[in-house]
Formats: C-alpha cells, sequence, structure tokens
C-alpha cells in the first residue's frame, strides 16, 4: 500500500484485468453481421417460391432481438457470479461497531455504569434535581456551562453552615459587597444540600433568592450549582458583573 498524504490506497492487482469477457464481442458482430447477410439473401429467395408459407418466416425485429441475446450470451459464458453476502460484506458504507471501542475500553464503561447503578459513583450534578442555573439575560447555557465546568477560578468562599436565614443574609451582603469592592468575578455560596431538613433546603433556597431579587441582583451575571469536586448541589457558583446592569422598564398600558 502506498501512504498518499495521509490517505492509504490500495496496491493495483492486474490480475483482475486478465479475464476480459467482452474482448471477442467485435468478432461476434461481425459474425453476425455476414449471417444477417446471408439470411437476408436467402429470404429474397424464398420471396421467388411463392409455394412456400408465410408462417416459415419471421420478422426482423425478433430475429435482432434473438441474435443480440445470443451474442450477450457468448460473450458473458465465462462470467462467475459473486455470491450475494460477500457483496454486502464488502460494499457496506458502515463500519462494524466494534471498529470504535476495543474490549478494554467497553469494560471500562459497563464498569462505571455498575458503579452508578451501585451507588459507588456520584451521578453528574447537572444530570440531578438539586442542580439550579440562571442568567440575567435569560437562558444562556453556554455561560452555565463554562461556570459549571470551572471556567472561571473562584476567588472567595462564603461559608453559611451553622446559619439560620437571618444570619446567612447579612452574611451574603456583607461578603458579596467586600467581593465587589476588590473587584473579584467570580465568588462562591457554601450553603449545604439542605439534607436535615424537613422539606425543601432552607439556606440554599434563601441564597438563591437573595441572588435575584435583593438588592445585589444587578451586579449578578449568572450562577449555578457547582461542580461534583467542588462540592455539588451544595455550593452556588456566581459571577459578577463588573458594572451593575441596567434597570430593566417595566411594560405600561400606555402608548409608548
Amino acid at each position: 500500500m502506498q501512504d498518499n498524504g495521509g490517505y492509504r490506497q490500495p496496491d493495483s492487482d492486474t490480475r483482475s484485468l486478465a479475464v476480459r469477457p467482452f474482448s471477442n464481442l467485435g468478432q461476434l458482430i461481425s459474425k453476425a453481421k455476414k449471417e444477417d447477410l446471408i439470411k437476408e439473401e436467402t429470404s429474397s429467395a424464398d420471396n421467388i417460391h411463392p409455394d412456400r408459407s408465410e408462417k416459415e418466416t419471421s420478422p426482423p425485429e425478433l430475429i435482432h432481438e434473438h441474435q443480440e441475446r445470443e451474442l450477450f450470451l457468448q460473450a458473458t459464458r465465462d462470467v462467475k457470479p459473486l455470491h450475494s453476502t460477500k457483496i454486502k460484506e464488502d460494499s457496506s458504507p458502515y463500519p462494524n461497531k466494534n471498529a470504535f471501542m476495543n474490549e478494554d475500553e467497553q469494560a471500562l464503561i459497563l464498569k462505571e455504569l455498575k458503579a452508578l447503578v451501585d451507588g459507588k459513583r456520584p451521578f453528574p450534578v447537572h444530570h440531578t434535581p438539586e442542580y439550579v442555573e440562571w442568567t440575567w439575560t435569560g437562558n444562556n447555557p453556554e455561560l452555565t456551562n463554562k461556570l459549571h465546568k470551572g471556567a472561571f477560578a473562584v476567588q472567595a468562599y462564603c461559608e453559611l453552615h451553622g446559619m439560620d436565614s437571618v444570619e446567612a443574609l447579612e452574611s451574603c451582603e456583607d461578603f458579596l459587597s467586600q467581593a465587589l469592592l476588590e473587584n473579584k468575578r467570580c465568588i462562591a455560596f457554601v450553603h449545604g444540600r439542605g439534607l436535615s431538613s424537613p422539606a425543601e433546603p432552607v439556606l440554599k433556597g434563601v441564597v438563591l433568592k437573595w441572588l435575584t431579587n435583593g438588592p445585589y441582583r444587578r451586579f449578578v451575571l449568572s450562577f449555578c450549582s457547582a461542580p461534583i469536586w467542588d462540592g455539588g448541589a451544595g455550593v452556588t457558583y456566581v459571577l459578577l458583573r463588573r458594572h451593575p446592569a441596567k434597570r430593566r422598564r417595566k411594560k405600561t398600558g400606555g402608548k409608548p
């Protein structure tokens, strides 16, 4: 095989060209033409004798069609048909499924799936009901995906464990105002998952509501749950603006 710019071409096999079933087709056609001339002379001679029946003569179209069929059969008598199953295997445009991964990769995937089912591996946070995300401009999955995957380095953490709602709000305001003074862009609130709460997580709900409706909401560009290696659903990443967003105008029923 020959390497041609990264593309490998198969070796040319000239042995397949040795079988040429149509090489003597020209001779057969010449022979058929001579036979046609002889038959035409014979038919013209038969027309001289009116005692011959018309049924003995055949139309020229049928004679010509019969001759073409005989020529084709003679020219292809040495041709051997290919097996149908072999044609399907060789001409299939789809590669074998096992061509994309070897047995080791398949075994590793099955092992990881079994660990997820048995609870030995945590599910990705963004596939769980605890995952949260929000952006100021609405649905912006690209920004939240980057934030969740750690594309923005977290510059400070606010620990809220053990606090009640009032203490948590005071700590959030002090922490975020200090982060803005220090020109921090990415911060995190550690509120926990609230597994001990009888209903929904208390501290997590307080933080999320404060981020979207509190006095610093116009400085919040986006927030989402942290990845599993940094607290998962028990930590919320927040991406801050350098300058507050413009106030949104409320629509009124009057004319503009």
